[in-house]
């Protein structure tokens, strides 16, 4: 059979037939085995010129159709090839995964190219074209391939590193490799073709407008910013933990491997960490490194973005191409990073808490209202609080005035962060630095409305207990420091006495299963409230007490919530949870403590 269809198509070259019979004579006998003879065929310019864009639909699913199509994308018709290239790219489906279903679709996904593998050939492909493309606006094809580019792409390691090497061919910035580090990963790049021969001409080939070079470098800058800004969004980078372990050592847990160990010694992560570094390096390489440019590309307020997708929408000028504002915000966090953990050359940006962190935090978290609050992409929620922490540990808090507003406001906004976030470093560092600006605030009285005003309309059990533990944070800190303030008296108890011991007389109404599903929600909260009952219940903190409060409190919480308690670990099967036995525990040492008293 593959000698058949090598005569085929061998015989039936043109002029034996003319181009279309050619191609339908192709489509009918293409297989991997004659892949070799149609390469050899296609070292003819002239007829790959004329057919060679019409075969990259046909080649792509076919594995090992590598040397055919980049002899396509030297010789073919650069301008056509590109289009049909782009289209190819949009047709990808990569979030089908590396195979499909089962019968013909695993055989399939073993002998065809995955969609990965077909995004990586196709990048490689554009890598060769556009060079090769001589025209008056060159960067009317480039903005095309780079939308095309980034509608299919999807941040696996692969592919990223399949878009950097591209951007490297095309911007002619040209590195030397990173040094590797000890890794057992291996990821398959796209292969070096400088080795496979010359290009040919651009056949319609025309003088270059003076602004062109502009242009284009503001389009690459503004594709590796979307690219590194997909990338950190679907690769947790952990800045905010990692800067907290440095900034605070003795925190690490004993005997647990820190996030910074595991960024040193994990394969998989020490690969995603040179990636990001990569493309921090590649924005660099094209110009992008400075702290103006990037807050502006933050804060340029555009209400209609300009889309690249049609001939009057095409750039006339680089201020008509935005960069990504997450990926704007990513390389500022990346140089702060670096400056901090590996001790890198790069200046530090001019900046504190109030007002510049506060306007960032504005501008990415909480867009759409406080409901929405936690839910940002995990990339930036992780910037926003490296930046933040940053700024924390070198006392940058505040450069003019400050209105306790903004403060509140402000505070709410991180507080919420630490409650609703669905990753616990990213709620840990939220809390820490919460906590941080919250106790730095010189005013006592602002500090105690806010931690009120979050015991009394929070609606979030965990957010409660860590104003619970702001209030004994505060209180501890006066003792220590004998400071003369709200909290080294009764006023911060009697102002927040009736939110931080609620009346729970009416659990006792409840059934068996609303009673479980009530304390199992409200634990955190109530165990931070008894330990807290336990540290003002000794002698040492009598002065902060209001007179009667530990007997009221006794009356409308503490006991009320003993019964709750007791009743739910009775009706609870297998003698109750771990949590309802601990809070049972706590209550029962806080009792004896006001008895005492």
């Amino acid at each position: 059979m593959s000698s058949d269809s090598i005569k085929a198509i061998t015989e039936s070259l043109p002029p034996a037939s003319d181009y279309l019979t050619y191609l339908t004579i192709l489509e009918s006998h293409v297989s991997p085995e004659l892949l070799p003879t149609l390469n050899d065929i296609l070292q003819n310019a002239e007829l790959t010129q004329n057919i060679g864009w019409d075969l990259i639909h046909l080649l792509l699913p076919l594995r090992g159709s590598e040397a055919c199509l980049t002899t396509i994308a030297r010789l073919g018709n650069p301008r056509e090839v590109v289009l049909k290239v782009t289209e190819a790219l949009q047709l990808l489906e990569l979030d089908a995964g590396e195979e499909e279903g089962d019968g013909e679709g695993e055989k399939a996904g073993r002998n065809e190219p995955t969609p990965v593998d077909r995004f990586c050939v196709l990048i490689n492909l554009l890598s060769i074209l556009h060079p090769r493309i001589k025209t008056k606006y060159p960067s009317r094809f480039l903005s095309t391939s780079l939308m095309a580019i980034l509608s299919a792409f999807r941040p696996s390691n692969q592919a990223t590193l399949a878009v950097i090497s591209f951007v490297h061919t095309i911007s002619g910035k040209k590195r030397p490799p990173l040094p590797g580090r000890k890794s057992s990963l291996k990821i398959p790049t796209v292969p070096d073709t400088s080795h496979v021969g010359a290009s040919a001409p651009d056949p319609e080939a025309q003088d270059e407008d003076p602004q062109e070079a502009a242009i284009q470098g503001k389009l690459l800058q503004s594709f590796v910013t979307h690219i590194l800004e997909e990338y950190v969004n679907g690769n947790s980078l952990e800045w905010a933990a990692r800067l907290q372990e440095s900034f605070e050592p003795t925190k690490v847990v004993a005997g647990r491997k820190s996030l910074g160990e595991s960024f040193r010694e994990d394969p998989g992560l020490q690969t995603r960490e040179s990636i990001v570094g990569q493309l921090v390096a590649l924005a660099r390489d094209l110009g992008l490194s400075s702290y103006e440019t990037l807050f502006d590309a933050i804060y340029k307020t555009d209400s209609h973005p300009v889309e690249y997708d049609s001939e009057e929408n095409y750039p006339s000028s680089p201020g008509d191409i935005p960069l990504s504002q997450a990926g704007s915000l990513f390389l500022i966090t990346s140089f702060i990073f670096s400056s901090v953990l590996f001790k890198s050359k790069l200046p530090q940006p001019k900046l504190s808490i109030f007002p510049d962190h506060a306007k960032l935090v504005k501008h990415f978290i909480g867009v759409e209202g406080p409901s929405s609050i936690g839910g940002e992409e995990s990339g930036v929620v992780d910037a926003i609080l490296a930046i933040g922490l940053w700024l924390e540990h070198n006392n940058q808090f505040v450069s003019g005035p400050l209105e306790d507003e903004d403060f509140l406001q402000h505070l709410q906004t991180l507080s919420l962060l630490s409650a609703n976030n669905p990753s616990p470093t990213l709620r840990y560092a939220a809390h820490v630095f919460t906590s941080s600006i919250l106790h730095a605030h010189p005013v006592d009285r602002l500090r105690l409305t806010f931690i009120s005003d979050t015991l009394e309309n929070c609606p979030y059990e965990t957010l409660k207990a860590s104003a619970v533990s702001w209030l004994k944070e505060e209180i501890i800190t006066a003792q220590e420091r004998k400071a003369e303030n709200v909290f080294a008296s009764t006023v911060a108890l009697a102002a927040a006495q009736p939110y931080l011991f609620p009346d729970t007389s009416a659990l006792a109404d409840a059934s068996d299963e609303e009673l479980l599903q009530e304390l199992e929600q409200a634990f955190p909260f109530h165990m931070a409230v008894v330990n807290f009952l336990f540290l003002i219940g000794s002698d040492a903190y009598a002065h902060v007490v209001p007179s009667g409060m530990m007997t009221v409190v006794e009356e409308i919480y503490l006991g009320p919530l003993r019964i709750a308690q007791e009743k739910a670990e009775k009706g609870y099967e297998g003698g109750g949870s771990f949590e309802l036995q601990l809070l049972g525990e706590r209550i029962a040492m806080c009792s004896a403590k006001i008895d005492e008293i």
